[in-house]
């Protein structure tokens, strides 16, 4: 690992889609084993091969990727780990580290160093991929079962890619994966206070919480921060952050401009591929969809425009809830939506949404109905 991390020079760091360097280390948090044995590693190989497990803890720090997926109307929430990255391989190929800045991360101080991913890969760049944080309490009893793969390191600043290769026990009951990442550690003491007024023999119990930050360390600064970890039997629970990938879920989208628009023999369906969380007119926009809509009575309260509105005829619950205001506007056109005030993909949905643009240029005779901004 020396020789492939001394030719690092910066912080950012990329991962080879081919040859893995590991360290493999093996040790034991429990009631029974209260110092850390580490096991030597002198073997390159890949990361199907059998090793030692790894007993240990962790927590992560930085905002993930992800937004948090709010509730729908009906409190159905989707599920986000249906879009986990399963495959170790894989979440090998796509960790690194990136450098935050004052505008891309205003919630890191400036020159943060924080674990990012690829947002695709050459051989599927149909596949976007994000980073998500996930939060699990972990039981020490028995300790808790967890592999470290150093999978870039050697640095002096002690900078790094430390993975999960394999879990077991606690761990894997707590819905650790392989491929997730240790950015922080999290864990809960009792203090004794001052006597109580009430009692002679009551004493005030203050609850303590100590923060460990892990996230884009090697392998041995890993391990400098579990060290200091206390026994089980004064903390018998910790709570782990981990860093995961995901793939962003996709929304196949199907533009229908009126024929009107369009020059004789050109098809007035466009089909486009949008991400969750996309807001709808900017994603149509800079796809390079026209909305011109000049038959339209007045501009749109929010975003000035005359073709905001678009008719969705497939994929509606695919979209963010109405606000207040949009619901009163579209108390009679209720297949309506304000695309400017519409979010795609709302929940981490994925789906199909099919929309008619410029809604005031559409005739009777092309969507054979009076009006496609009304609904029947």
């Amino acid at each position: 690992g020396q020789s492939q991390a001394s030719q690092l020079t910066s912080i950012m760091m990329t991962i080879s889609s081919s040859t893995f360097l590991m360290a493999v280390v093996a040790c034991l948090l429990s009631p029974a084993v209260q110092a850390l044995g580490v096991l030597p590693h002198t073997a390159t190989r890949t990361p199907s091969s059998s090793s030692s497990s790894l007993f240990m803890v962790g927590r992560a720090s930085a905002d993930a990727d992800f937004a948090k997926a709010p509730l729908t109307q009906d409190d159905q929430a989707v599920d986000p780990n249906v879009y986990n990255v399963n495959d170790l391989e894989l979440a090998a190929q796509l960790w690194q580290v990136s450098l935050s800045s004052k505008t891309n991360q205003p919630n890191r101080p400036a020159n943060t160093p924080f674990l990012d991913t690829k947002p695709f890969l050459p051989k599927d760049p149909t596949t976007k991929y994000v980073v998500d944080n996930v939060v699990v309490q972990v039981s020490r009893t028995g300790g808790l079962g967890m592999q470290l793969w150093e999978l870039a390191g050697g640095r002096d600043d002690g900078c790094g890619i430390t993975l999960i290769e394999g879990v077991s026990g606690n761990a894997e009951a707590a819905g650790v994966l392989p491929g997730d990442s240790l950015a922080r550690i999290q864990y809960t003491t009792s203090m004794q206070g001052t006597q109580s007024s009430t009692t002679a023999t009551e004493m005030d119990v203050a609850q303590a919480i100590t923060t460990l930050n892990c996230e884009c360390r090697d392998f041995d600064a890993t391990m400098e921060v579990l060290t200091t970890l206390p026994p089980p039997e004064v903390v018998d629970t910790l709570t782990l952050t981990l860093k995961r990938l995901r793939t962003w879920p996709q929304i196949d989208v199907v533009v229908e401009y009126p024929p009107s628009q369009c020059a004789p023999g050109v098809d007035n369906k466009v089909s486009l591929q949008f991400w969750a969380g996309e807001n709808l007119r900017q994603g149509l926009l800079t796809r390079g969809i026209v909305m011109e809509d000049p038959r339209a009575e007045r501009q749109c309260d929010f975003c000035g425009s005359k073709a905001c509105v678009v008719k969705v005829d497939q994929g509606m619950p695919l979209l963010s809830p109405l606000s207040t205001t949009e619901t009163k506007l579209m108390k009679y056109n209720p297949k309506c939506r304000l695309s400017c005030k519409t979010v795609v993909g709302y929940n981490l949905q994925q789906g199909n949404l099919r929309l008619k643009l410029n809604v005031n240029e559409w005739t009777r005779q092309d969507a054979q109905e009076s009006n496609p901004f009304f609904s029947r």
